[in-house]
C-alpha cells in the first residue's frame, strides 16, 4: 500500500489510474485508508473474486513466510508498523493494467509477499 501510494504521482503522470483492491469489507478497509492516507480508489473484495478471476495464485509458505520476506517486513514495521492482516495471508498479490477498452495490457504476479513492481516494470514491454 505504501509503495503504491508513494508512487501515485508517477503512475498518474504516465496516465495510469491505480486502484487498490483489499480483501476486507469497507468497514475493515477504512482504517487502512486513513492510516496510510490513501488517495486512490480502494475497492473491497472479501470473497477474493477478482483474485480468482485474474488467476492470482495462493502462495506457498516460502512466498509469504520465507527469508526474502523478512527484511522488507522489518523495514515496513519500522516505517509505520503493521496491523492485523485482512483476508487470506496466503493470497499472493498482483498488478493488472487494464486499458480504457477493458483489455488487459500487463499482468504482474508477485514472486513473494514483499515483491512489488515499479512503474518501469509495468510499462516496459
Amino acid at each position: 500500500m505504501v509503495n503504491l501510494q508513494n508512487s501515485l504521482e508517477d503512475f498518474l503522470a504516465a496516465n495510469i489510474q491505480p486502484v487498490m483492491l483489499v480483501m476486507g469489507t469497507p468497514e475493515q478497509a477504512a482504517p487502512l485508508v486513513e492510516k496510510y492516507q490513501l488517495t486512490m480508489p480502494v475497492l473491497c473484495d472479501p470473497q477474493q473474486a477478482a483474485y480468482k478471476a485474474y488467476k492470482i495464485p495462493q502462495g506457498t509458505p516460502l512466498q509469504y513466510l520465507g527469508w526474502r520476506v523478512w527484511l522488507p517486513g522489518l523495514r515496513a514495521m519500522f516505517r509505520g508498523g503493521f496491523g492485523k492482516p485482512l483476508g487470506d495471508v496466503t493470497q499472493m498479490h498482483g498488478t493488472i493494467l487494464v486499458n480504457t477498452e477493458g483489455n488487459i495490457q500487463t499482468e504482474f504476479t508477485a514472486k513473494n509477499s514483499s515483491h512489488y513492481p515499479t512503474l518501469a516494470d509495468l510499462t516496459t514491454t
